[in-house]
């Protein structure tokens, strides 16, 4: 039994060393398999994830065009109403100047035409005062030749009744 006891030990070592030795290879094996299978994976997801980065860098420049070219749109939207801004106030500052220019023009007609008509109604005034002159003057020479021709009636008068025509002396009439 004694012998036993060191055979079986080592005929199971050699057994056990066997066993793992085979299964060693296979886990080798296996591992070198799930190895080879995440560096497959790893070399997939690269590709993969490659074709994504690429994809994702075409749709930026798309979009970064796009922004490009509607930023440029806005701009030049932008630049366009501006000018049609500009060119509105350059026409209506012509159009208010031109305006101004007639109206100008009115108002320096309107004020000679004023100046003629003060002038007008100036010498229809001094006319007026020398018609007006003339009629008092007149009135005063009708009064002075009525009043003359009182004086002179009344000379008449005076001299009438002092006229022995006028009162024949007065006879003496016999009394009786």
């Amino acid at each position: 039994m004694n012998r036993y006891y060191i055979i079986v030990p080592i005929v199971l070592m050699a057994l056990f060393v066997y066993i793992e030795r085979g299964t060693s290879k296979e886990n080798h094996a296996k591992e070198q398999a799930k190895i080879a299978a995440e560096v497959q994976k790893k070399e997939a997801e690269a590709v993969e994830k490659k074709k994504l980065e690429d994809k994702a860098k075409v749709d930026a420049e798309k979009r970064n065009a796009e922004r490009l070219k509607d930023e440029q749109e806005r701009d030049a939207k932008k630049k366009k109403e501006y000018a049609d801004k500009i060119q509105k106030l350059k026409d209506d500052v012509k159009k208010y100047t031109d305006a101004v220019d007639l109206n100008t023009k009115r108002v320096a007609q309107l004020e000679k035409d004023l100046a003629a008509k003060r002038e007008q109604h100036e010498a229809e005034n001094r006319e007026v005062f020398e018609f007006a002159k003339k009629v008092e003057l007149s009135k005063k020479l009708r009064r002075n030749a009525e009043l003359e021709v009182q004086r002179y009636n009344e000379i008449l008068v005076r001299r009438a009744s002092e006229s022995v025509l006028a009162n024949p002396p007065v006879a003496a009439i016999p009394a009786k």
